[in-house]
């Protein structure tokens, strides 16, 4: 109780403290939309669940959500967020131009759903984690330093001081992103399909502008990049350039991410089970990413309260489910950027 007592007057946040009494059922590791989401419906399924995350804040991105990810939006209860124009600006489709040749144009009017969305991925974030919280689930400004070889704890590390073991049996989500914290420390191996790399060459804040439907834009730059350039609210824009590993990056480049497409060779099991980047993940700026994040939480926390839970076949069919579904988009990719 004297350590306990310890950790608190040191600044540790109270859930952690909690944490040591195994007051939670699910520990999701990681505050981005995957993780968010799973711990969301989890939570509204009369789970406890914590999330775990140092910053729990959104990357400054902006993000399409294409018309075929709007039956997802829906299932989730989130359609509100699209139609908040503090969070979201509606896309009229995608432009691409190959070298000399004419536009191609992919409209989404001729979608059933009719449009897109442009996300601004600080704000939607920032959303569905008051969406968690409002029903229940629990938050820890911290992060993951380690998990125990016997599956009986975690070690986790708050305010720069030296990681603490606290026991937890219960099922880890792993949401950390492409890292995959979780998942490779329990045995999953990355593969990385096409490795490639995004820049941002240039930004535009939007404080002034208008919030009117808008394109996105698609250029073939050479051989081995395109660019992106993807308008949000108000008038905020950002260029992107998307490159093949192995090419010259561009001086003076404003921010820098990986674009690699990659998945896991397992994307779950033994009291464990992996969501969003963190499972399988794709270039960032077009709609794979945050849908891929929403859908997967989506059938993760279908998974996590089957009858049979986390069992040894139901982490084999989730994987195959998210693997499919990864090799799916890809070859349309393919057939795309070509």
């Amino acid at each position: 109780m004297a350590r306990l007592r310890r950790l608190q007057n040191e600044g540790i946040a109270r859930d952690i403290f909690d944490l040591l009494h195994l007051c939670t059922e699910y520990l999701v590791i990681g505050a981005g939309p995957a993780g968010l989401t799973v711990a969301r419906l989890l939570s509204l399924k009369g789970r406890s669940v914590t999330v775990v995350d140092p910053e729990l804040t959104g990357p400054k991105r902006l993000e399409l959500l294409a018309p075929v990810t709007l039956d997802v939006i829906a299932a989730l209860d989130l359609a509100y967020l699209l139609e908040d124009p503090a969070v979201a600006r509606p896309c009229l489709g995608i432009r691409r131009r190959w070298g000399s040749a004419e536009p191609e144009y992919d409209d989404f009017l001729r979608h059933p759903r009719r449009t897109g969305y442009v996300v601004d991925r600080a704000r939607f974030d920032k959303r569905l984690h008051a969406a968690a919280a409002a029903v229940g689930v629990e938050f820890v400004n911290a992060r993951l330093a380690g998990v125990e070889s016997d599956g009986r704890g975690v070690r986790l590390a708050s305010y720069g001081r030296p990681p603490e073991k606290f026991a937890f049996t219960g099922t880890i989500v792993d949401a950390t992103g492409r890292a995959a914290a979780v998942a490779r420390r329990k045995g999953a191996r990355v593969t990385i399909c096409d490795k490639l790399n995004a820049e941002l060459l240039e930004e535009t804040s939007g404080e002034n502008g208008t919030s009117e439907p808008a394109w996105l834009d698609v250029q073939q730059l050479d051989a081995s990049s395109w660019s992106y350039q993807i308008h949000g609210l108000g008038g905020q824009a950002q260029t992107w350039r998307i490159h093949r590993s192995g090419t010259r990056s561009t001086p003076g480049a404003l921010r820098r991410v990986d674009a690699s497409a990659r998945m896991l060779s397992k994307m779950a099991g033994d009291g464990w089970i992996a969501v969003g980047d963190a499972a399988s993940a794709f270039d960032p700026i077009a709609s794979q990413g945050l849908f891929n994040a929403l859908s997967s939480a989506l059938v993760a926390s279908g998974a996590l309260i089957s009858p049979d839970g986390l069992s040894i076949d139901t982490a084999r069919f989730y994987s195959e489910a998210v693997t499919a579904a990864f090799v799916r988009s890809e070859a349309l990719r393919s057939t795309v950027f070509r």
